[in-house]
């Protein structure tokens, strides 16, 4: 009797045991299920704007700004936190140059606690002008075309100068085979803005002061420029190497007005656009792109100096009022685009 309880209670707790399994079994399949469709899922941050800078100065430009202390978010694969304003207005760093651009890019539209289906990239930073006596120093330029400096074939002639053929196709400005190029089907050589959002941007930016200095009009001066600083439209060229010189200077002019098919001219040049914008096209969010430039030195010698001079002693430069007037002219833009997303 004692052995048949037992295994009577045995029978009784295994069967007891089998149904509560089941019955949890059947909660965490159906009850959860449900649960869930109750909870949101959580809520991603949409910047209305995340702007990118390259370098300490740059993003040190930005983070001066107490606003910024509002949301701090790490992003993996960013090399500095994204930090964010309670009006949606977010700032990173993304480091110098294609590569450190388009990985930070990449990591931004990847991570999956952010939505920046409807937010506005925008490089804000210093870059190299032309030659230009209208170029001043600490203008700022916002651009319509970003264009590759280092596709195609940079050598040395046989007259021993600077020159430079483009890769693979003679004439970009037909249609077929070399204008797919310029499309970017087959390789990142250029990016014609929105229109619709450069637009924007200048008619923000019509009216803005931008500051001088003493310093930046001595450097006008050496180098024949009247003109204040003032913003501008323009094509800028993107390129890893520091070039200086007018044969250089010669070729960015060459390669602008080939890849636009002559819709835009050169202005000035830097290192992380086309990262920017060609990462944000693998996603359709080409579109979604502004460059904002301010204009720190110019890309040819001094009148009576050579390019190796200025190698040997160090470019002239009006790099802080450059980021100034490029972050005034960036905030002037982002106040049209929260003003328009209200």
């Amino acid at each position: 009797m004692k052995n048949s309880s037992g295994r009577n209670l045995v029978k009784k707790y295994t069967v007891w045991k089998h149904i509560m399994l089941c019955g949890a079994a059947g909660f965490s399949l159906t009850v959860p299920l449900a649960y869930a469709q109750a909870i949101p899922a959580a809520a991603k941050m949409r910047p209305h704007v995340i702007v990118l800078t390259a370098f300490p100065p740059e993003w040190q430009a930005w983070t001066v700004q107490k606003s910024f202390q509002h949301q701090v978010l790490h992003v993996p694969g960013l090399i500095t936190p994204l930090i964010c304003d309670s009006k949606g207005v977010c700032v990173t760093e993304t480091g110098e140059g294609e590569i450190n651009a388009a990985v930070t890019v990449t990591s931004l539209v990847k991570d999956t606690a952010l939505d920046v289906k409807k937010t506005i990239f925008i490089r804000s930073g210093i870059a190299g002008g032309v030659d230009e006596e209208n170029s001043a120093l600490g203008s700022v330029y916002i651009n319509n075309w970003i264009i590759s400096w280092a596709f195609g074939h940079h050598y040395l002639s046989d007259k021993k100068q600077l020159a430079w053929s483009p890769p693979g196709c003679t004439d970009y400005a037909s249609p077929g085979h070399c204008e797919n190029y310029t499309r970017n089907i087959m390789e990142n050589l250029a990016y014609k803005i929105n229109p619709e959002l450069l637009n924007m941007a200048v008619n923000a930016s019509a009216h803005v002061a931008l500051d001088n200095s003493v310093e930046a009009k001595k450097l006008d001066k050496i180098f024949g420029i009247s003109a204040a600083p003032k913003v501008m439209v323009g094509a800028t060229i993107t390129g890893n190497d520091f070039w200086i010189g007018k044969e250089n200077q010669a070729i960015a002019e060459q390669i602008v007005h080939l890849y636009t098919h002559g819709k835009t001219t050169y202005t000035n040049t830097a290192m992380e656009d086309l990262g920017d914008v060609a990462a944000l096209s693998r996603f359709g969010l080409a579109d979604h792109y502004l460059s904002i430039r301010g204009i720190s030195d110019v890309d040819v010698p001094p009148p009576g100096k050579t390019e190796e001079e200025i190698w040997k002693t160090g470019d002239l430069y009006a790099s802080a009022l450059a980021e100034r007037n490029a972050v005034i002219v960036t905030e002037a833009v982002i106040a049209r685009v929260l003003q328009d997303a209200a």
